[in-house]
């Protein structure tokens, strides 16, 4: 019997859970006779084993395989016993024996009786004195008063099955609370209780209370307290030694200050420092090393970078991370042990910590010669919460939601296969023969009905399953399919074809289930279309002629994305399967009698085992887009929802916090708030605005290339038709409130853009008309939009072009896709090779205009000579150390990859 992993997947609407039980009634009986004429054979030739890069050091096993939790926060001991305890958001705590055979659970408590509801529980320590006193502290959001972050203590019960007494809570601390309220607890080998608090508001805009460079609250800060003591009013002393005791209208409290949402943190048991894991704003996640006064700068800076440099800098200098990390591989990093584990003995002294989204486990630690040193542990599915190193060395992760369990982090004693891992596609298996492309047997093709825009690439796509096993889809919505171990599911792209050309393969990307882990890889073919080569991990750009509608061909890069980049779309969050699901498989409304759904296909073939029925329907369902039959609001839905749910749902990944799941209706969404990330020059401007498309920000970034640009990772090319697409749906909906110019009669926006496809495109009057709606971000977009729905006005782009060059990044941004990729403006971009930059000629001159330009973020740690000014090394000292270019750049490319330890923290 082979390995089966559940997968969670994406909600599914009321219809397809109607259709489901319809299903399994129809599994139970005997199948049709079509399927019995194609059943799907066994698949057999996988060489798809192992990884194509050594093993990770580490690896994650099931830790109490029998017991689980409804999204569990917080994992601790109850010392003097073999019991451990676990918070749940929702308030319950619960205890188990610590024994990998343990299959019971047992409820401490329920603190949603504190206020009859309303409670979200974030975290638990227990006292160091705990064998005497039976004290346990829960930090908490608490409904009352407004809605606030509390500290509360409560005594436990000293009994078989312990229990927690809400009566005996007593409040020890609070403060306000709304969106970020980080809330770890941890004690200290000093005796005090450390604790986390965030900046208190959502997303956006950035530190909304501007509260993280303000010590006289408690927000955004590592607070230091002694609850072994109370002084007057208080149930707690403060420390003498802490840093801010004699500042005027400090909270003594605040032992370091300037973060934005440290959700868990810890301390090394044996020389008390405290380690910090901070959670970024739009593009940076940030590892601390606390000491006493810390500044981390937020919201003047995230991590090293210049952010809202208008507010004011507290009293102590900004410290920069010890280690950060891009949003491209991570983006909310959870903090966990500083590891003393005898287990672990190659991890002494490393702190270990965690990313929510991509599960991705690393560790920090300081090296001999005083400076920090990451490394990459083990890539997991996890959606990770919390770690525990308990007193016998296991070192433990909390997952919240893919599974909601427990693993052990351990050794990796895998076998390192990577070099028989199919370098080429030819090799993997998965196809009979690629020229012409034949999948191998029991590779089963399979069709989507809303597909990812793909930078107008084609797509096929194909499952494979080791022998004759079948796929469990989810019956109910929030439930789990079920795919077995060696899944492999194929994304196969081409170039169009056109009436002069044929089509071309271009990349074949796949998701490989391993060991309960999903796997993205990608194979990008050569030039000849023989054969296709493994992308390595960080991904490449491929320079690809594309044909064009009218003949000619187009030169464009091809970006293969990461596997980081692809994880941020593909992971539990989002449910990792995006495509193989129960609401992309059940085909065309209006198909005609004898076609079958692809879900009904497959049923009957066996390559799934449930599935809802094809001849169901209801309002929420996917459509195909591009399909003018359906209507407008379902087609507009089913394209946000295949492009952005991955990101844009109820717990995603996503900043700003509106949903574009379709089974929501559109009050649902949350698009109706402000943007919070920017306006870009847009008046009264909103996610959406009813009935206003050139004043919604959705619009905007789906119309632009470059900064701002979403989806924010794995397109790179506007998508014409998706802009159409989202204009008339936009302009379609109720308006509550006042128009933009262009689409309020008789302004000159609207005039200009109804007069402007009747000019002759190089006349005078165009050039003013064009001017007309260029003086604003509100009639750029109506440009834009008219250029991307009429192709015909092509003869137009070279005058928009030259005179949205002398606009604002905001406005020119928006007609970089109309311009031929070789002649935009030249950037290095996310990924970029270095050995190309370093074959570059060096210019002195430049460098130094760069260095001190208002954008680069380097001298803001490093001063050109003056060490006093210096929060890091200065440019002199860095050129005495590295004296080689290639040195340079990799501490340009990564500047957190080695610190001096001079520099890793200030102390006041």
């Amino acid at each position: 019997m082979s390995r089966l992993m559940r997968v969670r997947t994406q909600l599914i609407p009321i219809w397809l859970l109607i259709a489901v039980a319809a299903s399994i009634g129809m599994l139970s009986k005997p199948l049709p006779a079509a399927a019995a004429n194609e059943p799907r054979e066994a698949w057999t030739t996988s060489r798809l084993q192992g990884a194509p890069v050594p093993p990770e050091p580490f690896q994650i096993t099931p830790a109490f395989p029998q017991v689980k939790f409804d999204h569990p926060t917080c994992l601790l001991e109850i010392p003097g016993t073999d019991l451990l305890l676990v918070t749940e958001i929702g308030g319950k705590v619960w205890s188990f024996r610590n024994s990998p055979t343990v299959t019971q659970t047992q409820l401490v408590a329920d603190l949603q009786s504190l206020a009859n509801g309303g409670v979200s529980l974030f975290s638990a320590v227990a006292d160091p004195d705990f064998a005497h006193n039976r004290f346990l502290y829960f930090c908490l959001v608490h409904p009352g008063d407004g809605r606030h972050s509390r500290v509360s203590r409560f005594t436990m019960t000293n009994d078989a099955s312990p229990r927690l007494d809400p009566a005996s809570e007593t409040v020890i601390i609070t403060w306000p609370s709304g969106g970020h309220n980080a809330g770890c607890l941890r004690f200290g080998p000093d005796g005090m209780l450390y604790i986390a608090t965030g900046d208190g508001s959502g997303p956006n805009p950035p530190d909304g209370l501007t509260t993280g460079q303000d010590v006289s609250d408690l927000l955004g800060s590592i607070l230091r307290i002694d609850v072994r003591g109370t002084t007057s009013g208080q149930t707690y002393q403060i420390p003498s030694d802490n840093p801010f005791t004699t500042q005027p209208g400090a909270r003594a409290e605040v032992y370091a200050y300037g973060l934005r949402n440290p959700w868990k943190f810890n301390i090394d048991r044996r020389n008390g420092d405290v380690y910090v894991a901070d959670n970024g704003w739009e593009t940076w996640e940030m590892i601390h090393l606390v000491k006493a006064g810390s500044n981390w700068g937020w919201p003047v800076m995230e991590g090293r970078v210049p952010l809202r440099t208008e507010v004011a800098v507290g009293p102590t200098p900004i410290t920069p991370p010890i280690r950060d990390h891009h949003h491209s591989e991570a983006n909310s990093v959870i903090g966990g042990p500083v590891c003393h584990s005898v287990k672990l003995p190659q991890l002494d002294g490393h702190f270990i910590y965690g990313d929510y989204i991509t599960g991705t486990i690393w560790s920090v630690v300081r090296g001999k010669d005083g400076q920090f040193i990451g490394q990459t542990l083990v890539d997991t599915d996890l959606r990770i919460t919390d770690f525990l190193e308990t007193e016998a060395g296991d070192v433990l992760v909390v997952d919240y939601d893919l599974t909601g369990q427990i693993y052990q982090l351990q050794p990796n004693t895998a076998e390192d296969r990577s070099t028989t891992f199919p370098r080429t596609l030819s090799r993997t298996g998965l196809f009979e023969s690629l020229t012409p492309l034949q999948p191998a047997t029991g590779v089963i093709s399979y069709q989507v009905i809303a597909p990812r825009w793909m930078d107008g690439a084609a797509g096929q796509r194909f499952v494979a399953i080791p022998g004759t096993d079948s796929i469990q889809l989810a019956p109910h919505s929030g439930q789990a399919g079920t795919y077995p171990d060696g899944t492999v599911l194929v994304k196969h792209l081409t170039i169009p074809s056109t009436d002069t050309t044929e089509s071309r393969p271009l990349e074949t990307q796949i998701l490989l289930l391993q060991n309960g882990t999903w796997n993205p890889y990608v194979y990008l073919w050569n030039a000849n279309g023989s054969d296709a080569d493994l992308v390595p991990p960080n991904g490449a750009q491929t320079p690809v002629s594309w044909p064009a509608t009218d003949g000619s061909t187009k030169e464009r890069t091809w970006h293969s994305g990461s596997a980081n980049e692809c994880r941020l779309c593909h992971n539990a969050g989002s449910g990792n399967v995006l495509g193989f699901v129960a609401s992309q498989l059940t085909g065309r409304r209006n198909a005609a009698p004898d076609e079958r759904s692809p879900i009904r296909r497959l049923l009957q073939q066996g390559t799934i085992t449930a599935g809802p029925d094809s001849d169901a329907s209801a309002d929420y369902r996917l459509v195909a887009p591009s399909d003018q039959t359906e209507e407008l609001n379902d087609r507009a839905r089913s394209y946000l929802h295949a492009n952005c749910s991955m990101c844009h749902h109820r717990g995603g990944n996503a900043i700003v916090s509106f949903y574009l799941s379709r089974n929501l209706a559109f009050e649902q969404l949350n698009t109706n708030k402000g943007t919070g990330i920017g306006t870009f020059g847009m008046t009264n401007a909103k996610i959406i605005v009813p009935g206003d498309p050139y004043r919604s920000v959705l619009m905007y970034r789906f119309s632009k290339l470059g900064n701002g640009r979403m989806p924010y990772i794995g397109s790179y090319v506007v998508d014409s038709e998706g802009v159409t697409l989202l204009e008339s749906w936009i302009r379609s909906l109720s308006s509550t409130g006042q128009l933009s110019d262009p689409l309020i009669s008789g302004t000159s926006q609207a005039t200009a853009l109804s007069g402007l496809p009747h000019l002759s495109a190089t006349s005078d009057e165009a050039q003013a008309t064009v001017r007309t709606l260029l003086s604003s971000t509100e009639g750029a977009l109506a440009l834009t939009a008219m250029l991307h729905a009429d192709s015909s006005l092509s003869g137009l782009h070279p005058t928009v072009l030259r005179e949205a060059a002398n606009t604002s990044n905001d406005i020119r941004g928006l007609f970089d896709h109309f311009l031929p990729e070789q002649l935009r403006k030249k950037t290095l971009g996310r990924k970029f090779n270095p050995e190309l930059v370093l074959t570059q000629q060096s210019d002195a001159t430049r460098g130094q205009l760069i260095f001190f330009s208002d954008n680069a973020r380097c001298r803001t740690c490093h001063h050109s000579s003056e060490p006093e000014q210096s929060v890091g090394p200065t440019l002199t000292d860095i050129s005495r150390r590295y004296s080689l270019k290639s040195e340079l750049l990799q501490h340009v490319m990564q500047p957190s990859l080695k610190i001096d330890d001079r520099f890793a923290a200030w102390t006041v």
